[in-house]
């Protein structure tokens, strides 16, 4: 029985950005349940910050899913080598930007709780950073697109 390669890593592909996205969402949840427990008054604040974060910091994993299921789909015509660099494209881009993400996040939500007044401040300077941040998994999507076909 001869094992597709392409098919682990199709696997690798959300495998890997799966765990930068999952440390990324939980650390996140973390800082801001760890906010709220100090700060109660800022809960509605929290809550739209940490949802916000949460939904970006997701995305990466979407697009790795997409790029898995791209590999399943070709896996029987596709050189090996295109699979391991579209997997690897996707999940390290995937897995860096759900890292990153989470750290602008929870830094941002650390801003509010200083200084509460700011948070409008805040929330325009973290969305504009985030979308800068998603795009490096955008372009990872994009190489893992072009090297399947």
């Amino acid at each position: 029985m001869e094992m597709n390669l392409a098919v682990i890593w199709a696997g690798l592909a959300i495998g890997l950005a799966g765990v930068g996205v999952a440390l990324g969402q939980s650390n996140l949840a973390h800082t801001s349940v760890d906010i709220l427990g100090r700060n109660p008054k800022l809960s509605s604040t929290l809550m739209v910050y940490t949802i916000l974060g949460i939904a970006l910091v997701e995305s990466a994993a979407i697009y790795a899913l997409v790029v898995a299921f791209k590999i399943m789909a070709v896996a029987d015509t596709i050189d090996p080598a295109n699979a391991i660099a579209a997997g690897l494209a996707i999940g390290l881009t995937g897995m860096g930007a759900g890292y990153g993400q989470w750290k602008l996040v929870s830094h941002s939500l650390e801003s509010v709780n200083r200084n509460p007044r700011n948070k409008g401040q805040v929330m325009q300077f973290m969305v504009l950073f985030l979308a800068l941040i998603e795009t490096i998994a955008i372009y990872g999507l994009i190489i893992a697109f072009q090297l399947l076909g």
